[in-house]
């Protein structure tokens, strides 16, 4: 049975990522005052994109043409790895560092794709999505610490019961929950370190990688971008996330949680403003440093 939810609860992962996009999209609308796009607007633009002439710039090589690919089968695979119903089968690969490297891999192939393009704006983008990525790596382990202390090793599971069985209080899962939240942020592009909706050429970090893409390259790079949104909140949820008795029950509940999320997420970027380029740094060190705050409280024992 637990094959079954693992397969289930990633198909549903995946098919229903460009409806998360579309609730964040809508509810940041919604409070800024506009009506904004329908919540299935997503699912549109990708059957729209991925019928368009597909045309690729002319001094590109192999490596503009497969690096969308590339990146999203990579985003597929942490789909694949994180446990929606709470365990995985046996011998089911979920390695918390695999997570990690895939990541790499994929913002590794996206600034790739940000030079090829020998576009200028390609090379910016790719500067800063690169530079970014050594500040959003230390965070993401840091942010992990306390599941490392409590596991003994590196397999994606559950970390929610043993800290209730522990006298620590809440305080640790509570840093250790917005120490991964402020991450969350930076590694989906999302504000107030990102702004995907802008194609302004000061602020473009992600879209200035994927400013040349069109018709198929865009829309895996569009389909990409929504399932790493959805694998990073569901993978929290999992990690921190209270758990029930079934695996269906569990894959309910994390998909609810996403979704619930999602509008959260909408919420925040009406009330942000984006960072300044040179800010940012200073932010991921914060996050570094409230996970690592959660990690030392576990380590002594905590305050009870």
């Amino acid at each position: 049975m637990l094959w079954l939810v693992q397969i289930i609860g990633t198909v549903l992962a995946v098919g229903l990522a460009p409806l998360f996009v579309g609730v964040a999209q809508t509810v940041k609308a919604r409070l800024q005052g506009r009506k904004g796009p329908s919540v299935l607007q997503g699912y549109w633009v990708l059957a729209k994109t991925w019928h368009k002439e597909t045309t690729v710039p002319q001094y590109s090589s192999w490596v503009f043409r497969l690096a969308p690919s590339i990146s999203l089968a990579a985003l597929l695979v942490i789909a694949a790895m994180i446990p929606w119903g709470g365990t995985v089968p046996q011998a089911w690969p979920h390695n918390l560092l695999a997570v990690f490297f895939l990541l790499a891999l994929e913002r590794f192939w996206l600034g790739l794709a940000g030079m090829d393009s020998a576009g200028t704006f390609g090379g910016l983008g790719a500067s800063r999505v690169t530079t970014l990525g050594t500040g959003i790596e230390p965070a993401l382990l840091a942010s992990f610490g306390i599941l490392w202390v409590l596991s003994g090793h590196t397999s994606i599971q559950p970390i929610a019961p043993e800290l209730e069985r522990m006298t620590l209080g809440v305080l640790p899962w509570g840093l250790a929950a917005l120490s991964y939240a402020l991450v969350v942020l930076a590694e989906a592009g999302r504000l107030p370190v990102d702004n995907l909706d802008t194609h302004l050429e000061l602020t473009m970090m992600h879209e200035a990688t994927i400013l040349e893409y069109n018709g198929r390259f865009l829309a895996e790079s569009q389909l990409g971008i929504a399932i790493k949104l959805t694998a990073i909140i569901g993978l929290g949820w999992v990690w921190l996330g209270p758990q029930l008795g079934s695996p269906w029950a569990n894959l309910g509940l994390r998909l609810v949680e996403v979704l619930i999320s999602s509008a959260g997420l909408g919420w925040v970027e009406s009330r942000f403003a984006k960072l300044r380029y040179f800010q940012v740094p200073t932010y991921l060190a914060m996050a570094a440093g409230i996970g690592m705050l959660a990690f030392y409280l576990v380590v002594s024992g905590g305050i009870t």
